[in-house]
């Protein structure tokens, strides 16, 4: 059975990842004079402190919630011999590869992190090299949760080819939540606000999917056992269609409709559709509104992202646990 642990694991895990690739990806993205300018000087001048103001705190907050994960995870397993023998396992299954994935994620940050800060000095070509590795490491601890869900046949709700893209999605937009909000407390976000401004919009196309994608992941749990019918159903299909009407109108339908739908998606599309029309405003007031709207956003993003894998890990346990969300 998994615990609230591994719910907090999912989560903090994925919103990690999530933020350290949109990181990733926008170390790629910056400026290069600026970037090529700050590798010699250690972004220490002008041109190149201000990025390093903006990923410092990035790279802090991504190791601080992936490293959370990780102690969930860990707690939850509760012997430490268990997490070592993952270390030496070979890389045959999803728990394996995604222990990896997330060692390499937390120490290819660190080594940024290092970077940004001035401490190594390291040629351009080696500073986009390991920028590169990162996204794609990152994108590995990212997608790989879904996919140890969906490789359980035994648990009909989470077994097929919707719930890794669902939590991709989800992870990303959360991390594209904490790098927001690090950005507005760290007081680059007005700095950066036309990057701000284009991540923004970034996050209405995730939000988009995420909706879509839910929708397809329940309807095709729903009409893949049968639907409605009750004749020539089996265990198996009792169990998915449980666990989708305790999703719509049942024991998870409050943090399903409340949680995710409502706060999740609704509230932070509708907020961000409103930042994305602002222009850039060297008004105190107007600034000060943006940011704030954007702290919002990001809050709503986070909670939606934690009632997803709340409702998703409790709709799947319910008809072997029978017990209320």
């Amino acid at each position: 059975m998994f615990s609230e642990l591994v719910v907090a694991y999912l989560f903090l895990g994925g919103t990690g990842a999530g933020a350290l690739l949109i990181a990733a990806v926008l170390m790629l993205l910056a400026d290069e004079r600026d970037v090529s300018r700050g590798v010699v000087v250690r972004f220490r001048d002008n041109g190149s402190a201000a990025y390093r103001r903006l990923f410092v705190p990035i790279l802090v907050a991504s190791l601080v919630v992936l490293v959370l994960g990780a102690l969930c995870l860990a707690a939850d397993v509760g012997r430490l011999d268990r997490i070592l023998l993952l270390a030496v396992s070979s890389p045959s299954n999803y728990l394996v590869v995604g222990f990896w994935a997330l060692l390499l994620c937390g120490t290819l940050a660190a080594a940024m992190l290092l970077v940004w800060l001035g401490v190594p000095s390291v040629p351009l070509p080696l500073f986009r090299a390991l920028a590169v590795l990162l996204a794609a490491v990152s994108f590995v601890a990212v997608i790989y949760t879904g996919l140890l869900l969906s490789g359980m046949p035994s648990v009909p709700l989470w077994f097929g080819p919707w719930l890794p893209g669902l939590f991709a999605i989800s992870a990303l937009s959360c991390g594209v939540a904490l790098v927001g909000m690090v950005a507005v407390f760290s007081g680059m976000a007005t700095v950066f606000g036309r990057t701000m401004r284009q991540v923004v919009r970034a996050d209405m196309v995730l939000l988009a999917l995420e909706a879509v994608v839910v929708a397809l992941w329940l309807g095709a749990a729903w009409l893949e056992h049968g639907g409605s019918a009750s004749s020539g159903a089996t265990p198996t299909d009792a169990a998915a269609l449980a666990s989708v009407a305790s999703v719509l109108n049942g024991a998870c339908s409050l943090p399903f409709w409340g949680g995710l739908v409502l706060v999740g998606l609704v509230a932070p599309f509708a907020i961000e559709a409103v930042l994305a029309r602002c222009n850039a405003s060297k008004d105190v007031a107007e600034a000060s509104l943006a940011s704030r709207a954007l702290l919002a956003s990001a809050g709503c993003v986070l909670v939606g992202g934690a009632c997803l894998r709340a409702v998703v890990v409790a709709a799947g346990m319910l008809p072997a646990i029978s017990g209320p969300f």
